[in-house]
């Protein structure tokens, strides 16, 4: 069956599916069959589907001749034209639709006006919900280049977009890095979903005036006008104190280390955030992460010795494909989901290559308390990759 639309002004549409959604809530309220045509005279959406996809005759004239109604009298019905009210649906200063409302004149006419105010009413708040889906989009896009991207490598173009979108990004900011700490169950279900997008709106408002939010990956990456140490971490306790009480929900957040750049300062949140995961730590400061802080002072035959009694003097090859999974796994915060597509395998098959790891190994990834041991290997063999084939080309006694 064709999708027809319902056309409206800037280019907004309300799907088939949208109109259908309107006619039926509306249906039930006034008790009557309800139908809403397109600006062509076509019925999109009824409450008996058998009339959708048809050219309504009076619908059509309500268009072209301007009407503010037309009753269809019982004797001038047609296969096309039921007895029954025609009202103009009004959007933006123009008609964009008709509604009909089957019935006797008398029976119809007094809530006639109140159900063709309902429909433009629910079509307003469809088109302002869809702009603000814009909205974010392209907020978002910016955010992304600008503490995420390479933005600032054209800041003119940058500033003047940030401009346009009422953002001076000139003004002093701290970063923060936000997520549930379960983010892959609640991932995985419609419902869930739905709860996260509640989460985020929590943690939007708390944030307060003047916050930038940008979601990112099942992240939340929030900037505020630069404060203490001491106002970050009080915001995070709110904003986990607050989702904890409403959705029985942990939170995990890091926070910056007052970097001056906005890039460097995503990157300090982001890695307090990855830290924060792995411990039983709710909220972690840049400050406090020593774990990927302190590798650069050990030396290469301690990485080496490291991997090698985690990994049972396993080969070359064999690192390199352990290691490969092990980043996509922490790349993508555990999430089987997301891991196994990056791994481009099946969620089942990395279940299994996650239970042979441990079966090697002696830990599972798997486990906050466990995941550290795994996170320290791949970052000292990040340090050592090229040294490792030539350590591995030889007997290694322990």
């Amino acid at each position: 069956m064709e999708q027809y639309e319902l056309e409206m002004e800037s280019g907004l549409k309300l799907s088939r599916q949208g109109a259908q959604s309107v006619v039926e809530e509306v249906g039930a309220i006034v008790g009557q069959n309800i139908n809403m045509m397109d600006r062509r005279g076509y019925v999109i959406a009824s409450t008996d589907e058998t009339r959708i996809g048809s050219l309504h005759e009076g619908a059509g004239r309500v268009i072209e001749e301007h009407l503010t109604e037309l009753y269809v009298e019982e004797e001038h019905a047609t296969a096309t034209s039921r007895p029954g009210l025609n009202l103009p649906i009004n959007h933006g200063g123009r008609i964009v639709g008709v509604i009909g409302i089957t019935g006797l004149y008398s029976e119809v006419v007094g809530y006639g006006q109140v159900v063709k105010k309902m429909v433009e009413i629910l079509i307003r708040e469809n088109a302002e919900q869809d702009e603000r889906r814009m909205g974010q989009r392209v907020l978002n896009r910016f955010l992304e280049d600008w503490v995420i991207g390479s933005g600032l490598m054209q800041p003119k173009i940058l500033e003047e977009r940030g401009f346009a979108l009422g953002i001076d990004i000139a003004v002093p900011r701290r970063v923060m890095v936000a997520s549930a700490r379960e983010l892959e169950e609640y991932a995985s279900t419609a419902a869930g979903q739905k709860l996260l997008e509640q989460v985020e709106q929590e943690s939007a408002s708390l944030a307060g005036r003047g916050s930038l939010v940008l979601r990112s990956g099942g992240r939340q990456v929030i900037l505020v006008k630069k404060c203490s140490d001491c106002q970050m971490e009080q915001l995070a306790g709110r904003i986990r104190t607050a989702v904890l009480k409403k959705f029985n929900i942990r939170m995990v957040v890091g926070i910056d280390g007052r970097a001056e750049d906005i890039h460097v300062a995503y990157g300090q949140a982001n890695k307090a955030w990855r830290s924060a995961g792995m411990a039983k730590q709710d909220i972690l400061t840049y400050d406090s992460v020593t774990l990927e802080l302190f590798t650069e002072d050990l030396g290469d035959g301690v990485k080496a010795e490291y991997i090698h009694k985690l990994f049972k003097k396993c080969s070359y090859e064999e690192l390199c494909r352990w290691m490969g999974l092990l980043e996509a796994y922490f790349e993508s915060e555990g999430s089987l989901h997301a891991a196994s597509q990056t791994l481009h395998i099946h969620k089942n098959t990395l279940t299994y290559k996650l239970k042979r790891l441990k079966e090697l190994t002696g830990y599972d990834v798997r486990l906050v308390s466990q995941a550290t041991v795994f996170y320290m290997a791949m970052l000292f063999f990040r340090d050592i990759k090229d040294e490792m084939e030539e350590i591995c080309s030889v007997e290694y006694i322990i």
